[in-house]
């Protein structure tokens, strides 16, 4: 299991947003997530963390490191010693350095941006595979299915054009 380096707490959007996340009650929590996919995220702990927040936050309780622990260990998310303690040990990290979580916003619209080029690049791969050798039929196919595409720049200009006034940090 890789291990995060002191320079990850301040070039990685995905632990950062993780780390105001855990800053936030569960009402703003909540809010902050809507939108969100762990599928949206590169990093697997972080794409696990997130997965724990929102199942954390849809429970209507406040995802700070203690609760996405014990939300892991009771659903099981967390097997054995060695998954447990690099677990604790990335949420104690990212919650210690985090930014503050009036950066959430912002970090979010990276990070949805980041994941809608990811998936543009993906399904122009694919074209590029399919074009020397696949029937026009089916490129024609390929070339209209943008759904992902599309739904993940939805979601990435929702987060863009919110632009709360304020984030509510008390409940």
């Amino acid at each position: 299991m890789p291990t995060a380096t002191a320079t990850d707490a301040l070039t990685d959007p995905e632990r950062q947003f993780l780390g105001c996340l855990m800053q936030l009650p569960a009402r703003p929590a909540r809010r902050l997530l809507a939108g969100m996919r762990a599928a949206d995220f590169t990093g697997g702990m972080a794409a696990h963390v997130l997965q724990l927040a929102i199942e954390v936050v849809a429970a209507e309780h406040t995802p700070a490191p203690v609760t996405l622990y014990t939300h892991a260990i009771a659903t099981g998310q967390a097997p054995g010693e060695k998954r447990r303690e690099w677990l604790s040990g990335w949420l104690t990290d990212a919650f210690r350095d985090a930014p503050p979580p009036e950066l959430a916003d912002h970090l979010k619209a990276v990070l949805l941006e980041t994941a809608w080029r990811r998936a543009l690049l993906a399904h122009a791969r694919r074209i590029e595979q399919a074009v020397s050798g696949s029937p026009t039929e089916v490129l024609r196919e390929l070339a209209d299915d943008t759904a992902a595409v599309d739904e993940l720049w939805t979601r990435y200009q929702a987060a863009t054009t919110a632009n709360p006034t304020h984030l509510e940090v008390a409940a």
